[in-house]
């Protein structure tokens, strides 16, 4: 007897769990499909000589190999120029060097391709497309945003056929976002659960208006905050960053930004009219992301002053369109999208911009204004915190730890994060992890929803890890303080040399291996 209610105890544990997992199953199967397609940035897929053959060259991004091998063979007579200050000789050896590198990639006056070159991209098969995971669509980075839209429009179409969605969530990454906010004008967001628009270019970049209107200009300061921006992470970072700020605070490099500067005055027109115009003056994408105060005075630079005496009537057409028809709708689009689905804004900063224009102090992410890629905040320079008149009225929780961004007046406050010290580029699994997270919720997330990811957060390269940004950061104007004088920094330098020689004979050891 007691062994047949034991019996009959363990058959109906079984059955209770069978029954569990069947109906876990079909649970899982009966839940919607939502497949999130993910749009890359600027350059995020390699330009190929023939868009149909995988195989073919690929022409963007240019061999390195190939060029530096070039560059050294110049290197003599690039070094006797600068020291003569023969800039006319100078400008034709880098021109002749770089432009067989560029011209593969030149599109036609109008905009569209000559040629068969592009980006290789063919639809997974419906079966290969998860219901819940992840997809990524290629595109032609070059080309018209309205026209890639259509292209975007058709995929979203093809993955929920495939799925069986009816909707699907999107995650875009830098011109990714221009592509979006094109295709959502267009077609609108009825097939759009969630967007998570991650450092997007939707309100434009300034050193891309400033390089269009012919702002080009170095500055001591600017080469001294890109080398922390581009030596950051690297072997030694602290004693080379240290080194180039004394360098800075000694007038070495003022000295080589007049060189600079020399060189770019007298060869400005000529490397413009020669090497950049043909190459980006005729991607569209590029006039996409100039920002609104500068597409005027931007057109008139090209059209009137450089290309005056050429035809370009229907490219200006193109770019007019895309003005019209997405740049001027861009806040009543993305309003109009937070009204029917979720919406996740990421902003990154920490860095200075693109050390080429006078735009250079701008609180970027190493290429995008924060400003932009917040759709608003409020932010400081890079070398500077915001006035107290900035913040008086201001809510605490709005205000970054370090004091340069204030998050009130971005488009969609409490939907908006803050991600310090990561760069444009970086594509990080832990801002992934987070990404996919929100855009899996149901309901709208703020930045209220997960303890782990409030409004500011920090990240560290060495672990890949995102952090609550709740200590005070090393203040910004600390980066230019006189406080730290000349001497503080070589005593500063030398402690990094003493650290760099005792490690010195395991570095040798290793190289020898």
């Amino acid at each position: 007897m007691k062994l047949s209610k034991r019996l009959f105890c363990i058959l109906l544990a079984l059955l209770m769990l069978t029954s569990t997992g069947i109906l876990t199953a079909a649970a899982e199967s009966a839940a919607p499909a939502c497949p999130t397609i993910y749009v890359h940035g600027f350059m995020g897929s390699d330009i190929l000589e023939d868009r149909n053959d995988p195989n073919s060259k690929v022409i963007w991004p240019p061999d390195m190999n190939d060029m530096t091998e070039d560059i050294k063979a110049q290197i003599p007579s690039l070094v006797g120029t600068l020291l003569t200050d023969n800039w006319e000789t100078f400008g034709t050896i880098a021109i002749d060097l770089v432009k067989p590198y560029f011209e593969p990639t030149y599109l036609a006056d109008d905009g569209t391709c000559p040629n068969t070159s592009g980006v290789y991209f063919r639809y997974p098969s419906p079966n290969a497309i998860p219901k819940n995971g992840t997809v990524l669509f290629r595109y032609d980075w070059r080309l018209d945003p309205l026209v890639t839209a259509e292209e975007l429009n058709d995929f979203i179409e093809y993955v929920c056929s495939s799925t069986g969605a009816e909707k699907v969530n999107i995650m875009c990454h830098s011109l990714g976002g221009i592509v979006v906010l094109t295709y959502l004008s267009k077609h609108g967001d009825s097939r759009i659960k969630g967007a998570c628009l991650n450092t997007t270019a939707i309100y434009g970049e300034s050193y891309t208006g400033d390089l269009m209107r012919g702002d080009i200009v170095f500055d001591a300061d600017s080469i001294d905050y890109y080398m922390r921006y581009v030596l950051e992470g690297t072997d030694y970072d602290t004693l080379l960053t240290e080194l180039i700020s004394a360098m800075n605070q000694a007038g070495l490099l003022k000295l080589l930004a007049k060189k600079a500067n020399s060189l770019t005055n007298s060869q400005k027109e000529r490397v413009v009219r020669e090497v950049l115009l043909p190459m980006f003056g005729n991607w569209l994408t590029i006039w996409a992301m100039i920002p609104d105060k500068d597409t005027e005075a931007a057109q008139e630079m090209v059209f009137e002053t450089l290309c005056a005496d050429q035809d370009r009537s229907v490219l200006r057409g193109k770019i007019d369109e895309y003005n019209n028809d997405v740049r001027k709708n861009k806040v009543q689009t993305l309003q109009t999208l937070n009204d029917d689905a979720n919406v996740y804004v990421i902003s990154r900063y920490g860095y200075s911009s693109i050390p080429v224009t006078s735009s250079f102090r701008t609180l970027s992410d190493g290429t995008v204004d924060t400003k932009y890629t917040s759709f608003g905040a409020t932010t400081s320079d890079y070398d500077k915190t915001l006035t107290k008149d900035q913040i008086k009225n201001v809510p605490a929780e709005y205000i970054s730890p370090d004091q340069r961004v204030d998050a009130s007046t971005c488009l969609f406050p409490e939907q908006t994060w803050f991600v310090r010290n990561m760069k444009h580029s970086l594509q990080a699994k832990s801002l992934e992890v987070m990404m996919n997270q929100l855009l899996a919720q149901d309901e709208q997330a703020t930045v209220n929803t997960f303890s782990q990811y409030p409004r500011f957060l920090v990240y560290d390269a060495a672990t890949d890890t995102l952090s609550p940004d709740v200590k005070q950061a090393e203040s910004a104007s600390s980066v230019t303080s006189n406080v730290s004088s000349f001497f503080d920094k070589l005593k500063r330098i030398f402690e990094q040399l003493k650290l760099l020689f005792s490690k010195l004979p395991d570095l040798l050891s290793k190289i020898k291996k």
